[in-house]
């Protein structure tokens, strides 16, 4: 005997199906009232104090930031090497750790602090290195990233319907993108004196994207996708 919901073979004495619940029931089988080849599932309540654990992985985010202090001040020589691991530290606890602080983290807030944090950590190496590359090329780049990715969060939040049209042009958005960093890696660095890569990722994003976008107007190709692919 099968289950007919999820086709899990049963055993005559079963009630229920153990899987998925489903009332078993069999017009020409009798049923015996014999142990079941089972054992009945009780839920675990025991619920895990997510703060506490939060507690304690903040703890060990402080003791290793005093460890890597201690092993920069117990050396002879101080060369500032604990300033890049400290400062890598932070920013891996404010993009990972920090959210789960929040029940329902909101990304139309997260993500801009996010790139602000980043943003932060290279502009503390530019000033360490004396590199002049930050204004010129990591502001932009991390800026023009972070208005993307946070208009995306603003939109998928806010906007419950389009999300064909948000997807083609966040994927629109990011090939020119790749032609603002191309650009800027020439400014900054000297690469080259003209663009050359960028156009094969943008010619690629804008077919793809005007694709999305085709499919999102066109009602008779998305409903026929819909049953293709089954979504």
């Amino acid at each position: 005997m099968f289950c007919i919901k999820c086709g899990v073979e049963l055993a005559d004495s079963e009630k229920s199906c153990p899987l998925c619940g489903t009332r078993v029931y069999h017009p020409d089988i009798i049923r015996n009232e014999t142990e079941p080849p089972y054992p009945e599932f009780i839920p675990n309540d025991a619920k895990v104090n997510r703060r506490s654990i939060l507690f304690i992985v903040s703890i060990i985010f402080l003791a290793l930031i005093a460890q890597l202090v201690i092993c920069e001040v117990s050396v002879s020589v101080a060369s500032g090497w604990a300033g890049y691991a400290i400062g890598a530290v932070t920013l891996a606890y404010i993009l990972i750790v920090l959210p789960l602080w929040f029940k329902n983290p909101n990304p139309v807030i997260f993500v801009p602090c996010d790139f602000a944090a980043i943003l932060a950590y290279l502009l503390y190496i530019e000033l360490i290195t004396a590199g002049g590359w930050f204004l010129s090329f990591a502001f932009p780049v991390v800026g023009a990233i972070a208005l993307i990715s946070s208009a995306v969060a603003a939109l998928i939040k806010y906007v419950r319907r389009g999300y064909l049209y948000i997807f083609g042009g966040t994927i629109i958005a990011y090939g020119g993108f790749m032609v603002l960093l191309e650009f800027l890696l020439n400014l900054t660095f000297g690469v080259s004196d003209r663009l050359k890569w960028s156009f094969f990722p943008l010619f690629g994003c804008l077919i793809i994207g005007m694709g999305l976008i085709v499919i999102a107007i066109c009602k008779p190709v998305r409903e026929s996708l819909r049953k293709k692919f089954f979504f």
